[in-house]
């Protein structure tokens, strides 16, 4: 009896043993394949970011090739280039005031000094009277009308700016050449942020240059330079362009139709300047 009692026990405890150990084996098979699944989610996570950072990498490469590329086709400023810059400048410090025309006010005319009165002459043999034929004034000059793409860019002005501006050009298609600038300079002034304020420019340098004063309208063309938005860059190279031929400095002309070409290949006066370089001859 007492054997059969403590074989049973000994059964009983082997058993129970049997159980624990089960129970460890399954909860550690458990927690196995947890971290599997972590390790896994781990191992996708870190591929995902390897190829975000690949990605990032590519597109940053490009980048640079892209920056590269632009670097090497963007022309250099040339030493002619900076030359005739230094140039222009040299000669705008020679010029003398603001740009503004000053015109001085009217001086009455000093009356010739009194002499003491003289006797009247004496009477001479009568003749015929000659007939006073008055001069004939010449007519002004027709007014031009305003071109076209002036008339569309004007057309989005206030009504006060469009009869400023159209006073301007009458005076300059009637050859009042000192008004002209003087209002067109006014218009600037009052319309800085204006569309047209670089037609106002490119006006002002026109005025000069059909004066004649060449070294004059070679820096009011200059200046149409600093409207980068402006539509009148072109044509005011293409102006400066002749100017400096005007002058004889061919040299300097060549210069800008070549900077015109450059900058603006597509444009009606990039091809008048391959014209003009061929005539020039290269």
């Amino acid at each position: 009896m007492k054997r059969a009692t403590a074989f049973l026990t000994l059964t009983s405890l082997f058993w129970l043993s049997g159980c624990a150990t089960q129970a460890d084996l399954q909860t550690e098979q458990r927690m196995r394949d947890s971290m599997r699944a972590q390790l896994a989610d781990t191992h996708a996570t870190s591929e995902a970011l390897q190829s975000e950072l690949a990605k990032i990498r590519g597109e940053i490469e490009e980048l640079r090739h892209r920056i590269d590329r632009i670097a090497r086709t963007r022309p250099a400023v040339s030493p002619q280039m900076q030359a005739l810059e230094e140039r222009i400048a040299t000669l705008e410090r020679q010029t003398t005031g603001r740009r503004e025309d000053v015109f001085p006010p009217a001086v009455a005319p000093t009356p010739p000094p009194q002499t003491p009165e003289a006797a009247p002459p004496l009477p001479t043999p009568e003749t015929p009277p000659v007939a006073v034929i008055p001069p004939t004034s010449q007519p002004p000059p027709p007014s031009l009308a305003l071109p076209s793409e002036d008339e569309i860019s004007l057309a989005k002005e206030p009504f006060e700016a469009q009869e400023e501006y159209r006073a301007a050009w009458q005076a300059l298609s009637s050859q009042q050449y000192d008004k002209a600038i003087q209002q067109f300079r006014t218009f600037q002034r009052k319309n800085s942020t204006s569309e047209m304020a670089d037609d106002a420019q490119y006006w002002i340098g026109e005025s000069y240059f059909t004066r004649r004063d060449y070294n004059r309208a070679i820096l009011e063309f200059n200046d149409v330079l600093k409207y980068r938005k402006g539509d009148k860059v072109p044509s005011a190279l293409l102006r400066q362009a002749e100017a400096f031929v005007e002058i004889g400095d061919k040299t300097d002309a060549r210069l800008i139709l070549q900077k015109l070409i450059n900058d603006y290949p597509n444009s009606r006066q990039a091809k008048d300047a391959r014209e003009r370089l061929q005539n020039l001859g290269r």
